[in-house]
């Protein structure tokens, strides 16, 4: 397969640079500035608690009219980029080209058919903890690296299906959803309420777990997002509400969401696509969601970086 990592940061690098590695794909990295330099000159570094790896030299460019055309377009950048990114995909689109998009917030699939055509776009859902950690580096905490795409209609497709094994072959666990937009939701509304619940306290969940009052916000949360998916025809399990804070309870003390990392960084905060996209829906709707109107108002002011 011929694929272009849009964006090589952390997602796209890392799962990326394991299809390079393990595979006889030709992968292509579009990257820009310093990230874009040291990559060409050192190639792209993977250091991992599970066995790093450096591809070196790497494809990579910041006009993607160098690469054409491709088979699989992994969109990977932050939600505000996503316009910016998408548009900057026109060369590599042919008429079978899927894009799959990795973002945190959900409708990045809506604008790619939007912007080029009907068909492109192909869920995805990554479960990895990975950040640039210097120019050319990705860094990945833990063990956990997991996958899931689909195909926006629920069918299985030839372009995806090359896609899933190629990632498979690579060593990366991979799996092809039937019901991808319920888990994108699954995954929106869990991360939008920890990454509310991590940047209004400025702690990883380890104070959540152990404060109630910030416990019972964050539940408040989850259930807050839950009624605004069903307001939106996405119906999620019943005990989804408590699978979830099951979940979050048992996770490590230290863990945060990117979104108090970038806080923490005076980087851009996606704020406006999680808590604050939740509460644009809820208005649509005529629902109260408090908790997630605090989180988002909390955050406004830092929206566009402090560096």
């Amino acid at each position: 397969m011929k694929i272009a990592i849009m964006g090589s940061g952390g997602i796209g690098g890392y799962f990326g640079a394991q299809l390079a590695q393990k595979t006889d794909s030709d992968v292509w990295f579009v990257a820009r500035g310093d990230h874009l330099r040291a990559i060409r000159e050192n190639g792209l570094q993977i250091k991992s608690d599970v066995g790093g790896t450096v591809v070196f030299p790497a494809q990579a460019t910041d006009d993607p009219k160098e690469i054409g055309p491709v088979d699989i377009v992994v969109l990977a950048v932050k939600l505000y980029s996503v316009n910016e990114a998408v548009e900057q995909c026109r060369p590599l689109v042919s008429e079978e080209t899927g894009v799959i998009s990795f973002q945190n917030g959900i409708g990045t699939e809506e604008r790619i058919d939007e912007i080029l055509g009907l068909g492109h776009a192909i869920g995805g859902i990554a479960y990895a903890p990975l950040a640039i950690e210097a120019p050319g580096i990705i860094r990945h905490t833990g063990n956990l690296a997991r996958l899931t795409v689909g195909e926006m209609s629920g069918a299985r497709s030839e372009r995806l299906e090359a896609f899933v094994s190629a990632c498979r072959k690579a060593e990366i666990e991979t799996a092809m959803s039937e019901s991808i937009t319920r888990e994108l939701w699954e995954k929106f509304v869990f991360l939008a309420s920890f990454s509310g619940i991590t940047c209004l306290t400025r702690q990883p969940i380890g104070f959540t777990q152990q404060e109630q009052s910030a416990k019972e916000l964050f539940e408040q949360a989850l259930k807050e997002a839950v009624v605004v998916a069903d307001a939106e025809a996405v119906k999620l399990d019943d005990g989804f509400v408590g699978k979830t804070m099951a979940f979050a309870m048992s996770m490590g003390a230290s863990a945060q969401s990117s979104m108090l990392t970038d806080l923490q960084n005076g980087r851009p905060l996606e704020n406006a696509w999680l808590s604050g996209k939740i509460v644009e829906l809820a208005r649509k709707h005529k629902i109260c969601t408090p908790a997630h109107k605090a989180f988002y108002a909390a955050m406004k002011p830092f929206e566009t970086g402090t560096d």
